[in-house]
């Protein structure tokens, strides 16, 4: 099958991380895909993950909120496409997109869009594309049925079941070997949020924040002085490098309420579910959807730091969410979400208009 797809790739964005875990699963299927994605001096996210992108990858246009640049060349002079698939449309240059839109269409079986908003939009210029499919991946966006009744649901997909030895990683980060290391990831959205710790641990953990230059002097302002507290710059992570960080830690805190955007849920939770490590998220907080007894919740920091006391003395609590995590993982993996994608394609292909 030939595929085309107009998205954020090689970025620090959840859209990337959406659009990586299945497209690299449908090359590894034998399928073709062309990567259509924004250019080096104008993309979505905050930084870029990857120094060499894929030999499929083409970067011809900017955001819609920036340059708004598109060369559509790339695009259109591919001789035909069986799906294309069009992500977040919003951040896309869409003003451009519109006037290759009708080629686009005459070009591909079917057309699909990708949907990442978290309600339904109120500029009248969403709803001027004709689509063969929609698919949303988190059951709240149902709400798109009311106009497109062409709407499908695929879960967001996961990144597989993996692990790395502690003590290695550990060393090749510099970290302490005697301590638990709670991992506070204070990148994209998720903030810096610290546990009451209970007397007994305080000079047993270390609290790793991971911040990104454009915060860190805040937070070394706040924490720095504490011998229990190190704060990590790291302004752009890939893959790799970000698991290296959670499999040297005994557990990852992701503390995110507001969105910058219309993000629906925590793409970053669906990168590292898989590495078998405890994640403590926001009790009330929605990005973490439709995760229940896959995660620990907490409400306060009070909270939290008995969740970290249950961690260090290996609570049947944490294992039973271990064990549920991983679960998730294997219903979700990214290899059988992007099959499932290519089974509705397919379908829409075989449907007579």
């Amino acid at each position: 099958m030939k595929i085309g797809m107009m998205s954020a790739w090689n970025t620090d964005s959840g859209v990337a991380i959406h659009a990586e875990l299945i497209g690299r699963e449908w090359v590894k299927k034998g399928h073709e895909l062309k990567v259509f994605t924004f250019i080096k001096d104008d993309f979505h996210g905050d930084g870029l993950t990857a120094k060499i992108d894929e030999p499929f990858v083409v970067r011809c246009f900017g955001t819609s909120t920036k340059t708004k640049f598109l060369d559509p060349r790339p695009i259109i002079t591919e001789k035909y496409y069986d799906v294309f698939i069009v992500q977040d449309l919003r951040m896309l240059p869409y003003q451009n997109l519109l006037k290759i839109y009708p080629l686009i269409k005459k070009k591909s079986k079917i057309v699909v869009h990708v949907l990442h908003e978290n309600s339904l939009p109120e500029e009248p210029w969403f709803y001027m594309f004709d689509w063969d499919a929609v698919i949303y991946f988190d059951k709240r966006q149902k709400f798109i049925k009311k106009v497109y009744e062409n709407s499908y649901h695929i879960p967001f997909p996961c990144a597989p079941l993996r692990k790395f030895e502690q003590e290695k990683a550990r060393k090749q980060l510099n970290l302490p070997l005697n301590k638990k290391i709670i991992l506070i990831f204070a990148q994209r959205g998720y903030a810096p949020y610290l546990p009451s710790l209970p007397n007994d641990l305080k000079d047993k953990i270390l609290l790793l924040i991971l911040s990104s230059k454009n915060r860190v002097s805040d937070i070394l302002e706040a924490y720095s002085k504490s011998p229990n507290i190190e704060v990590r710059v790291e302004d752009v992570l890939s893959w790799e490098e970000l698991d290296k960080y959670v499999f040297a830690s005994d557990a990852v805190i992701l503390h995110k309420f507001r969105s910058r955007g219309h993000a629906v849920v925590s793409s970053t939770i669906f990168q590292i579910l898989g590495t078998k490590k405890p994640f403590l998220v926001p009790k009330y907080s929605d990005f973490f959807h439709p995760l229940n007894s896959e995660v620990l919740k907490y409400g306060n920091n009070l909270e939290l730091g008995q969740l970290i006391s249950d961690i260090a003395r290996n609570d049947k609590k944490v294992k039973y969410i271990l064990k549920n995590a991983e679960k998730y993982v294997k219903a979700n993996i990214a290899e059988k979400i992007a099959e499932d994608y290519v089974k509705l394609f397919e379908k829409l292909i075989q449907t007579p208009v």
